[in-house]
């Protein structure tokens, strides 16, 4: 009995000191597996498992299926079919609608500029779009009726005829102003000459440079072929019913840019002589070689040619026939040049207008 008393002791001790027990009650009761097994099986399972599983699957799938879709796709269909011109005249034409022009050809740069300001053409459809045929044949072709409108300087005698037997007569508007000019080589001497002395050359009663202030060498005066605006204008003009010399055929040119390159050639390089239109030598057909005189002691300018002290200034005028309708495109366009907006065509088309 002792020994079973002191064992229990023993047993009772040492579950103090394993267990930390103060009360010798709770020793039946307290499990010593109850304390161990309850912490380990919470906390490892839960933190891992939640995170991994859910930023990875959101974010790669949404942005690049958005933006390479839509921009691309939007202006490289509009600009090609968006290509419209707007005039910013008050009256407008189309290329249906505009009257069927022609004229000289030293007019056609001032009848494309028109075109493009009424009809909203730009510089290369204006000129795939308009024709000129020389002066002489834009005539031919307006009492024909195969045109509507031309821009030229005033009829020959000639032609005036042509269309009286046709049963035509022309209307004539002032539209702009330009220059009749003499032209000889940049080596010749001489400056000036007289409406007299030119008239005295071309008639043959002049025939040396020496006479008329230059060099002791024959002038070789040029002329341009009959009906030509330019030899129009050299017979009412200038020699005013005193006859032409007969020119030789090597001296009687039939374009206006053959007659400047005669006088601009080494050749001829003191002694030719010739004629022009101011604008086309001017702008148009522009050699280095070649020099405008003076006449009666005034230089060509776009000042003497506006003003009128120049001489031999001329009106350039839109010609068409007289049974056109009051109400008619031609009629239309004609009112149209004579306004401001008009003239501001005329004066880029290279003419002065008309102040």
């Amino acid at each position: 009995m002792k020994k079973r008393t002191l064992l229990l002791l023993w047993v009772a001790v040492l579950s103090l000191a394993l267990f930390g027990c103060t009360n010798p009650a709770d020793l039946s009761t307290a499990s010593p597996t109850s304390a161990p097994t309850e912490q380990p099986t919470v906390k490892p399972t839960e933190k891992p498992t939640e995170k991994p599983t859910e930023a990875p699957t959101e974010k790669p799938t949404e942005a690049p299926t958005e933006a390479p879709t839509e921009a691309p796709t939007e202006k490289p269909t509009e600009a090609p079919t968006e290509r419209e011109y707007h005039p910013t005249t008050s009256v407008t034409f189309t290329k249906e609608t505009y009257p069927k022009v022609d004229g000289a050809t030293g007019m056609y740069p001032m009848s494309v500029e028109i075109a493009k300001a009424v009809i909203g053409l730009n510089d290369e459809e204006a000129e795939e779009y308009i024709v000129h045929h020389t002066t002489a044949n834009a005539y031919y072709n307006l009492i024909d009726k195969t045109v509507d409108l031309i821009f030229v300087s005033e009829p020959s005698d000639d032609i005036l005829s042509r269309a009286s037997a046709a049963g035509v007569t022309f209307e004539m508007a002032g539209i702009g102003r330009d220059g009749f000019v003499f032209v000889i080589n940049q080596d010749n001497p001489v400056e000036n000459l007289t409406i007299e002395q030119i008239q005295k050359i071309y008639s043959g009663e002049i025939t040396n440079w020496k006479e008329v202030g230059g060099e002791d060498i024959p002038i070789l005066a040029y002329q341009r072929e009959q009906n030509s605006g330019s030899q129009n204008l050299m017979e009412k003009m200038v020699m005013k019913g005193i006859p032409l010399m007969k020119a030789p055929a090597e001296f009687r040119i039939d374009s206006m840019a053959g007659l400047i390159d005669s006088i601009a050639s080494y050749e001829n390089s003191h002694s030719a002589l010739g004629y022009s239109i101011y604008l086309y030598a001017k702008d148009q057909y522009v050699k280095d070689s070649i020099k405008f005189l003076s006449i009666n002691g005034v230089y060509p300018t776009d000042d003497t040619i506006a003003d009128g002290s120049y001489p031999l200034s001329k009106i350039v005028y839109a010609v068409f026939r007289n049974d056109e309708p009051e109400d008619s495109a031609v009629r239309k366009l004609i009112a149209w040049l004579k306004t401001d907006e008009g003239q501001i065509a005329v004066e880029a088309g290279g003419y002065v207008g008309m102040k």
